[in-house]
């Protein structure tokens, strides 16, 4: 019994904090934006191999809003996830004896996470119906493919000079003559479009060990 039956406050009664909460969900929608990007951008560069070079927004807009789906299924599966270990370590006292070994102690922590996922899952699928956000993932997609692709040129030419004072000019329409000429072959040769984005940005369903769970805005140093 507590001394003068007061009870030892119990992290388990501290709600979850709103504005930690928000900080957590906005840094985890940028982060999964950027995947995004990274994705349709994929898409785009498959697409115009199969298609000749054709792009077609509608089509692209449609596969943006497909991985804005699919990022937001991850999300509610994490979430699932921190339910059921937070259940598991409500019965475990004491001190964790590694990274992933969770305690009662740390409930606020996994409902913080927990309430992150849901929040940043609804947001994602929320954004969906939002035309203009969909049009800028699909704007920076495309500009993303062609800085790749763009990169491939370059490289396969070698050209390491330093190019001529009047080289912007036209710039582009050269390197689309090129990819009309060789698309299919520069892109077989050097794969392009395959990194992940901003650094690992894709939010990492582990937790904040490595520092890429957006809900580890609720610690200073998670």
């Amino acid at each position: 019994m507590a001394l003068f039956g007061r009870r030892k406050p119990d992290v388990r009664d501290r709600p979850v904090s709103q504005v930690e909460l928000k900080r957590a969900v906005d840094e985890g929608f940028l982060i999964a934006r950027a995947a995004v990007i990274v994705a349709v951008a994929n898409r785009i560069i498959t697409n115009a191999l199969r298609d000749q070079g054709y792009f077609d927004h509608a089509l692209i807009a449609d596969a943006a809003r497909q991985e804005l789906h699919r990022m937001a299924e991850e999300q509610r599966g994490d979430a699932e996830r921190m339910r059921e270990i937070r259940v598991r370590s409500s019965k475990q006292g004491g001190r964790s004896q590694h990274q992933h070994d969770y305690r009662r102690g740390d409930d606020l922590k996994l409902r913080t996470r927990e309430a992150t996922y849901e929040e940043l899952a609804a947001r994602l699928d929320a954004r969906r119906d939002d035309q203009h956000f969909v049009d800028g993932i699909v704007l920076a997609a495309r500009a993303r493919a062609w800085d790749d692709i763009g990169t491939t040129v370059v490289g396969r030419l070698g050209w390491a000079q330093r190019p001529a004072d009047d080289y912007e000019v036209g710039r582009d329409e050269r390197l689309q003559q090129l990819l009309d000429e060789d698309f299919a072959t520069l892109v077989a040769e050097h794969p392009v479009g395959s990194g992940t984005a901003v650094g690992a940005d894709e939010p990492d369903t582990d937790g904040p060990d490595d520092g890429t769970d957006p809900a580890e805005a609720d610690t200073t140093t998670s």
